[in-house]
């Protein structure tokens, strides 16, 4: 894929805003037609926090799963690489031997680390065994799920492990051992927010002007082309798979000390997938994905989305909106693998 443009002209981006406005829209029918008469303080929180907060978490997401898919690779290992950085940053919350000040930054480094290790273990996998990154991306993820869940310290954060969607009725409490208060997490969110920001610039700026960001764009373009022209695409997809996993992994610390899952509850599926719809709303762009990701952050956190997901049926149809932009996305992002698809590639010009 070329980084920064938009295969197909308008159309995607076109269908991409009219499924966001559908999800507002229906949010805010749903959330009256079950409210009546309609009081939005009664279906929303103080957001300002949460906002942020979820800003940081989607944007890493989206970028976890964006960053392998320049270089021609599909990151599903995106939900194993989340798991494997909550898991440790839970235990590292559990050890009296670390400082209690130091153990919010230490859990984020952990987590990251431990996102990155997965990312790498899946290309591992695929040259040592010949098993496809979707495949163990998949299967990683189904085997750390109960490690995740026995390291839970507290049954607030059961929810962004999981697919259910539950109302919560307050405030849930801060998870013991970190030592963190209100204030305190959202420095801390607005310093993640800061971090996320930079690193989706120089990601950017990386791709476009740098010899590393040419050579990502060649086997984002055609990994079998790269190989011919003496590109090291091994090297490049697990640099940019362990780059996509640290920031999974660093979320999944994230959610572990910030708890800014108040809205992210709110998710229809489970959280770390969230990058996925990221990635394909924003069309794989640097741009989108700072524009998907905070346009979500601001809907998770709008009154009426929680009561609105309550709903059943509508639940199921937000989640059906979340993926079907993928349909039209990916295929337009994923990179060519040979001749015939060059050729078909040649009738979607970069217009954007």
């Amino acid at each position: 894929m070329i980084p920064g443009r938009v295969r197909g002209g308008y159309g995607p981006i076109l269908a991409n805003v009219a499924a966001f406005l559908l999800l507002g829209v229906g949010t805010q029918f749903i959330a009256r037609q079950s409210s009546f008469p309609w009081d939005p303080s009664a279906w929303s929180k103080p957001w300002s926090g949460d906002v942020i907060l979820v800003f940081s978490t989607l944007l890493f997401l989206g970028m976890a799963f964006t960053m392998p898919l320049h270089a021609g690779v599909v990151n599903l290992g995106i939900y194993a690489q989340f798991l494997a950085g909550f898991t440790v940053a839970a235990a590292i919350t559990r050890s009296p031997s670390i400082d209690p000040g130091a153990r919010a930054a230490l859990a984020l480094l952990a987590g990251a680390g431990a996102g990155a290790l997965v990312g790498a273990v899946i290309l591992w996998l695929k040259w040592r065994f010949a098993v496809h990154e979707v495949l163990s991306g998949l299967l990683l993820g189904g085997a750390l799920a109960p490690a995740a869940r026995a390291a839970v310290q507290a049954p607030a954060t059961l929810p962004a492990l999981t697919p259910e969607v539950i109302s919560i009725q307050s405030a849930p409490p801060w998870i013991p051992g970190i030592g963190l208060g209100h204030h305190a997490a959202l420095v801390g969110g607005i310093l993640v927010v800061a971090l996320g920001v930079l690193v989706t610039l120089s990601f950017a700026h990386v791709l476009r002007a740098s010899s590393p960001g040419f050579d990502l764009r060649i086997v984002g373009s055609n990994p079998l082309a790269a190989v011919a022209a003496g590109v090291d695409v091994d090297g490049v997809q697990l640099g940019m798979l362990a780059a996509g996993g640290a920031c999974a992994g660093l979320i999944g610390g994230l959610e572990l000390w910030t708890y800014p899952s108040v809205a992210l509850e709110r998710w229809p599926l489970p959280l770390a997938f969230a990058g996925i719809t990221v990635a394909a709303f924003g069309m794989g762009s640097v741009r989108g994905i700072l524009a998907a990701s905070l346009l979500f952050a601001i809907w998770l956190n709008a009154p009426g989305t929680l009561v609105s997901l309550g709903n059943p049926g509508w639940g199921s149809a937000v989640a059906a909106l979340l993926v079907v932009p993928a349909l039209w996305a990916f295929p337009r992002l994923l990179p060519d693998q040979g001749a015939p698809r060059a050729l078909w590639r040649t009738r979607h010009r970069e217009t954007f």
